[in-house]
C-alpha cells in the first residue's frame, strides 16, 4: 500500500462506533496538551498555581464554547449537569456523584479524575481540573461560582456549584489555590 492509499483507509471509518472514540481521544489529547503547557510554565518558574488554574479555566471556557454553548440558552442546573456529563466528563473519563441538585445549587463528589491519577504533580492536576470545571460552570452561569468544601485531613472534597454566588463565594479561587498548595507541602510532595 502506498501513502495515499493508507491515508484514504485511515480517513474511512469502518463503523459508526469509531466516531465517538475519535472525539473522546481528541478531547483527552487537548486536555493533556493544555495541562502540559500549564505544568511546563510552572516547572520553568514562569507560572504559579494561579496560572495553572487560569489555564484550566481557559480550557473549560473553550470546552463550553466548542461542545455545549449552542445547546440551551437558558440553563437550569440539571440541564447543564446533564450536558457536561455527556459531552465533557464521560469523554474525559471524569466521574462525579451528585448528592444534591436544586435549581440553583448542585453538590457533588468526584469519583474519578484520570488527569490527577496519571500526573506526577497531583496538586497541579487538581488546580487545573478545578479551573476546567470553574470555566465550564461560569460559562453557563456567569453570576455563579464553584466552591469546594473545606479540605480537612485528606477527606474527599465536596464540589458545590452555585448559580448565584455571594461576595464571599467570589473569593473561593484564592482559598482553593492556598489550600491545594499547602496540602501539597503537608503531604511532603
Amino acid at each position: 500500500m502506498n501513502q495515499s492509499e493508507i491515508k484514504k483507509k485511515e480517513d474511512l471509518l469502518s463503523s459508526w462506533e469509531e466516531v465517538p472514540m475519535q472525539k473522546e481521544q481528541q478531547l483527552t489529547s487537548w486536555q493533556h496538551s493544555a495541562f502540559q503547557a500549564a505544568l511546563e510554565q510552572l516547572k520553568t518558574g514562569h507560572g504559579t498555581p494561579d496560572s495553572v488554574m487560569r489555564m484550566g479555566e481557559a480550557f473549560g471556557r473553550g470546552l463550553f464554547a466548542e461542545r455545549i454553548k449552542d445547546k440551551t440558552p437558558d440553563w437550569t442546573m440539571k440541564q447543564w449537569l446533564q450536558e457536561i456529563e455527556k459531552d465533557v466528563c464521560e469523554p474525559l473519563g471524569t466521574e462525579f456523584t451528585f448528592t444534591k441538585i436544586s435549581p440553583d445549587v448542585a453538590t457533588t463528589f468526584m469519583n474519578r479524575n484520570p488527569l490527577a491519577q496519571t500526573s506526577q504533580d497531583q496538586t497541579a492536576a487538581s488546580l487545573f481540573h478545578f479551573g476546567v470545571m470553574r470555566g465550564l460552570f461560569r460559562s453557563a452561569f456567569p453570576q455563579g461560582e464553584l466552591v469546594i468544601s473545606e479540605l480537612k485531613d485528606h477527606e474527599q472534597p465536596e464540589f458545590i456549584f452555585k448559580a448565584n454566588a455571594s461576595a464571599k463565594d467570589k473569593l473561593e479561587r484564592e482559598r482553593i489555590i492556598r489550600a491545594l498548595t499547602f496540602l501539597k507541602i503537608d503531604d511532603g510532595v
